[in-house]
């Protein structure tokens, strides 16, 4: 007999750090495991929650019950609650936050909201029932919840004017308003997500008509079929295939996700660099042990073939793989190729994708239907089935760092997930972050190097043209410089292709006074607004806020009113002034809403629909368009004047990364860098494509300055409505922290650079320290301290190994 708990202790999704205790029905006593998901009253709320311990041991306090298990078989297994666990300690997060971002199954729950009774109401509509016969409409509706809690909809529908009455008895404390979580019936998917296939026909059972016309069908054509597109030849396809399919009388599931594929490339043979770097990760694989490798390769040396081949090995060993990549617009370009190689066992896991899509693809994994998992950051938590090896291409990108809780770095949670699983991890890059590459001086992983493009192919030339003296000899503040106009229209005469970078979204930076000089801002943030000149509107890129381009100057009534700076869409505007019969295309968060739009855009230009592609950072990695002759980077330097110490680092990759998309294949590449600090190591490093030399320079400084990776840190930010609030608050923290002792250092607190943001004012304290243990317990000290105090659950912000400091 099964073993029976009459407790589980539950991670809820709340900025609580701690566990809550329900009791167990006696249906469940012998059901729920750990790592199932419990359905469990929180307040006036119902949640779902991570049953993380099952126990006898009487709680102090009285406790309610569970209402219902979720999951037969546990979502998390026991290494997945160990890395859930590591990720809440580290970052100092509530292991219930941590796993919510775990599994992306919320598709498969049903949200509704209904009206119940309060006690109060229940009193009350007792007493009714006993003194009236005729009941008014108020009366009307408390019997109706009195059965059971009912949608405002369905109640209009039985009382008119119930949504106004409801208000009213809430008012009175009669109702209350509940959360509902039900199962969501996957055959009430669109018809356009379904596909229906013949079993056989059924005999003695009543059919409607559309049932029967429906059956013979596909009785004559046998296979599966799109239920939208069988409802085109079928009437009322639709409606009689989910009847039948409720019925058990027909196939109805869920559309598999499909790749791409015209993003693949035929394998090739490997050269020498790139066979010994197979040869080093395939001995790894086999020996079954944790190891860490770098893969660093200049771009276009082939490191995706490696990829492709070491996770052959791992399948022909019976492991899983899981492969990470920085961007959701990268997944396309991967999953097509994984898609070509392995077929179905590859699963797509990303946010571009709806709730139900990612539930289908992550159940996948679990069930161990799919074994290769491809996906950005949250997917190092896919339940790949005995996993063995993990590669985090690109390892460098920012993205992989999550901004909003739980903070963790997708790079880090891989090797730790790694290292938990016996697996090997492979970090690819043509730029690899500092803290990686001095990992490897460290021996902390091993270092595995492609030096040279595949195919004997050359680096493209890289030219730098100094703005200032453009300036000087022209007397014109242009966009584009004399070189750079003179590139494209080769490229255009010789039927090639352009790529165009200007990491800044918008028409113009902002927008200023002449008469004054204030600068139109965000009523919500302490930054300016961006022109958008196709939406005819200032838009904040922080908070969303829109407002109108205004005719004066809100603080002085000035009609004198200027645009200053420039984006991504006043270079796509100025590319068709200044080249009009030029077929020019523009990427980035303004143009791309959806994955379709990334795919047309990208697709398009891969096949020769467009001359020029414009657009900012979304266009500089791993992208692999075989016309691409030249790379023009229309202002190389923005990122040099950020107040961060990785704004050199982010520089240099940025630019490097960029300039690799030129001469790929047969074709040589050319690259325009135009910039006003031309003698900046960065940029003069990135022009050589010599990652060594600014890896040197960088690393120096990194050591003076005591940033990582030379130091832990971390930031703190303190985030109220009310400036003297923040301020009080940070105050206490600082005193909190006192003499900061041997080997670390407290800078601030501060104004953050960004002082106000979505109306709450922000002050932030930087620490940094040799000892990382002694980092946590000063970090556990804070939270102790907040919690202890009672502050708002979103006022205190602790960001572990930030790569932002704004």
């Amino acid at each position: 007999m099964d073993r029976q708990f009459l407790y589980a202790d539950v991670s809820l999704p709340v900025p609580l750090d701690r566990a809550f205790t329900y009791r167990l029905p006696e249906t469940l006593r012998h059901r729920v495991q750990t790592g199932c998901r419990l359905l469990v009253p929180f307040g006036g709320r119902k949640l779902t929650g991570v049953a993380v311990r099952t126990h006898n041991d009487p709680p102090e306090a009285e406790v309610r019950d569970a209402l219902r298990l979720i999951d037969a078989e546990p979502v998390f297994d026991e290494h997945l609650l160990r890395l859930a666990q590591f990720i809440a300690n580290y970052y100092c997060a509530p292991l219930g936050e941590v796993l919510r971002g775990m599994a992306p199954l919320g598709g498969e729950m049903r949200k509704t909201k209904i009206w119940a009774l309060t006690d109060k109401g229940h009193q009350v509509t007792r007493q009714l029932v006993m003194e009236t016969g005729d009941p008014d409409s108020a009366t009307a509706l408390l019997r109706a919840l009195e059965a059971r809690p009912l949608a405002d909809a369905t109640l209009e529908r039985r009382i008119p004017g119930a949504k106004k009455l409801l208000k009213s008895l809430e008012k009175k404390g009669f109702v209350a308003q509940e959360e509902n979580l039900a199962e969501r019936d996957p055959l009430r998917a669109p018809a356009s997500k379904l596909r229906v296939e013949f079993s056989s026909r059924p005999e003695g059972v009543k059919l409607l008509k559309a049932e029967r016309e429906l059956l013979a069908f596909l009785e004559l054509h046998p296979g599966e079929h799109n239920l939208e597109a069988l409802s085109r030849q079928v009437k009322n396809a639709s409606t009689a295939a989910r009847a039948l399919a409720r019925r058990g009388l027909l196939k109805l599931q869920t559309e598999a996700l499909t790749a791409d594929t015209q993003w693949a490339s035929a394998p090739h043979q490997l050269n020498g660099d790139q066979d010994a770097a197979l040869a080093a990760i395939l001995a790894a694989l086999r020996e079954a042990s944790y190891q860490t490798f770098l893969l660093h390769g200049v771009t276009g040396s082939g490191k995706t073939e490696v990829y492709l081949s070491a996770i052959e090995e791992a399948l022909r060993l019976g492991r899983g793989a899981l492969l990470l990549v920085p961007e959701i617009a990268l997944t396309p370009a991967v999953a097509g190729q994984f898609h070509a190689r392995f077929g179905d066992q590859v699963a797509i896991l990303h946010s571009a994708f709806n709730d139900s899509e990612r539930a289908a693809q992550w159940r996948r994994l679990r069930s161990g239907a799919a074994r290769v998992g491809v996906g950005t950051r949250s997917a190092v938590f896919a339940p790949v089935q005995n996993l063995g090896l993990i590669i985090v291409d690109e390892e460098h990108d920012n993205s992989y760092k999550q901004e909003e809780t739980p903070r963790y770095h997708g790079r880090d949670a891989a090797i730790i997930r790694a290292h938990m699983a016996g697996g090997v991890v492979v970090l690819g890059s043509a730029t690899p972050s500092l803290e990686s590459r001095h990992n490897a001086e460290r021996g902390k992983s091993k270092l595995l190097s492609l030096d040279s493009r595949i195919g004997g192919r050359p680096m493209p030339q890289v030219e730098i043209v100094d703005m200032r003296e453009e300036f000087l000899e022209t007397r014109q503040n242009a966009l584009f410089s004399r070189r750079l106009v003179e590139a494209v229209n080769a490229r255009l005469e010789a039927g090639e292709q352009t790529i165009l970078l200007m990491n800044r979204r918008g028409y113009s930076s902002a927008v200023t006074c002449r008469a004054c000089g204030e600068r139109v801002e965000c009523p919500n943030c302490a930054v300016g607004l961006t022109h958008h000149r196709r939406d005819k509107r200032l838009l904040c890129h922080y908070c969303g806020h829109a407002a109108r381009i205004p005719e004066k100057c809100p603080q002085c009534g000035s009609e004198h009113v200027y645009f200053v700076g420039s984006g991504s869409e006043k270079v796509e505007d100025e590319l068709h002034r200044s080249f009009p019969r030029a077929r020019v295309a523009r990427l980035d968060r303004d143009t791309v809403t959806t994955k379709h739009h990334y795919q047309h855009i990208l697709g398009g230009f891969r096949e020769g629909n467009y001359d020029i592609l414009v657009g900012t950072q979304m266009i500089a990695k791993g992208h692999d368009i075989p016309n691409v002759t030249f790379v023009g980077v229309v202002s190389a330097d923005i990122g040099l004047g950020m107040p961060d110490f990785r704004a050199a680092e982010r520089t240099f990759q940025l630019l490097t990364q960029v300039a690799g998309r030129a001469g790929r294949h047969h074709l040589p590449g050319h690259v325009l860098l135009q910039t006003i600090n031309p003698d900046h190591y960065a940029v003069r490093c990135a022009a050589a494509q010599d990652y060594a030399k600014f890896y040197e320079k960088e690393i120096e400084f990194r050591r003076l300055m005591r940033y990582p990776p030379f130091s832990a840190m971390a930031n703190i930010l303190v985030r109220a409505e009310k400036q003297e609030d923040a301020l009080r608050l940070s105050a206490e923290l600082a005193r909190i922290l006192g003499e900061p002792g041997p080997g670390m250092k407290v800078l601030g607190p501060a104004e953050a650079p960004v002082p106000r943001l979505k109306n709450e004012f922000r002050y932030q304290m930087l620490i940094k320290t040799t000892s990382r243990p002694n980092l946590n317990e000063r970090l556990r000290e804070l939270r102790r301290y907040a919690a202890d105090a009672k502050w708002p659950a979103t006022a205190l912000v602790i960001d572990v190994d930030p790569l932002s400091l704004l």
